[in-house]
């Protein structure tokens, strides 16, 4: 049996129907879906950490080797959200409620976790995008005064760039709230009806 199919059942009691469920079975399926969930965050976690501890060695050894100083700002920008990517995870580890082996632990500390992932993907854009923004903006913007004197050429790179930039960030944003509304709102939504279905069944 699944965890939607346990959960369903789970939530049938509400019609009036008597019917028991394992408990040691739910809580297996919720710690199975649990660990699932968690190892999809810590690759994505790792994916885009890893990425901007890599870009920001690039940015930083190309401004040593250049001479180039706005690529030093850039590669702090980029390390920045890496950073941030470490201590948040630190930070959610300790305040996360543990399971401590109840069902209730188990949905209570998957529910945590849900909606800090949800808080994160709302708050894209000033964690994540915006210090990349600057980022790209600061070469952009250097790039296009080194090419000041070419009649026209650097308000056309900066006009091309500049669209195609803000078409990126657009893209990016709004998955990021599409997997908001589809994926992790209803995630939450369950958790919320399955821990309030278990406090109303003992009586909490």
């Amino acid at each position: 049996m699944t965890f939607d199919e346990l959960q369903k059942s789970w939530q049938s009691q509400q019609t009036g129907f008597k019917l028991t469920i394992d408990s040691h079975l739910l809580l297996r399926e919720l710690k199975r879906n649990k660990r699932h969930f968690e190892s999809a965050i810590f690759w994505r976690d790792v994916r885009e950490g890893g990425g901007c501890f890599l870009m920001s060695v690039f940015f930083l050894y190309q401004g040593l080797k250049m001479n180039l100083w706005p690529l030093f700002i850039v590669a702090l920008l980029v390390v920045s959200v890496g950073v941030f990517l470490i201590v948040d995870r630190m930070a959610q580890k300790r305040k996360r409620p543990e399971p401590a082996g109840t069902l209730m632990g188990c949905i209570e500390s998957s529910l945590a976790q849900v909606v800090h992932q949800i808080w994160l993907l709302k708050n894209v854009l000033w964690w994540y995008l915006l210090p990349l923004g600057v980022g790209i903006g600061i070469i952009v913007g250097y790039v296009a005064w080194m090419i000041r004197e070419l009649p026209g050429m650097g308000l056309i790179f900066l006009f091309v760039y500049s669209v195609l930039g803000i078409l990126l960030y657009w893209g990016i944003y709004h998955l990021n709230q599409w997997a908001v509304r589809k994926k992790l709102k209803p995630r939450k939504q369950e958790l919320e009806q399955l821990l309030n279905s278990l406090k109303n069944a003992n009586g909490i």
